[in-house]
């Protein structure tokens, strides 16, 4: 799962023009498995896998671990998977879009555009 994490915090560094989406100060997620809690910082001057996890998140996404890597890999939108009932998440509205946007922008999976012949 940190490695699907840190791909994520890899994509946000190298897509230089999402740093206009960032807020100034860290917004922070959580991804909830089972019994384990990971979590990202992601904010315009750095993005960061959190090692110690603290207990204020500004949204958690809670789940199965094999959903939540699809969500990660580009496989699956967030809201599609909440919809199915799949994945649950605790947040706002504004920042289940703003996540939805991140997640769905640094994807690393990218399907191959359908050619009309």
């Amino acid at each position: 799962m940190r490695l699907y994490l840190e791909e994520l915090v890899d994509q946000c560094h190298s897509r230089y023009h999402l740093r206009l989406l960032f807020p100034d100060s860290p917004f922070i997620l959580h991804f909830q498995c089972s019994d384990w809690i990971y979590g990202i910082s992601i904010s315009n001057s750095r993005c960061a896998v959190l090692e110690d996890i603290m207990p204020e998140a500004h949204f958690v996404i809670e789940g199965e671990e094999g959903d939540i890597i699809s969500l990660l890999t580009g496989e699956e939108r967030l809201s599609q998977l909440v919809e199915k009932g799949i994945l649950e998440v605790r947040g706002g509205y504004r920042p289940l879009l703003f996540v939805e946007s991140v997640l769905w922008l640094t994807r690393s999976r990218v399907k191959e555009p359908v050619k009309v012949s």
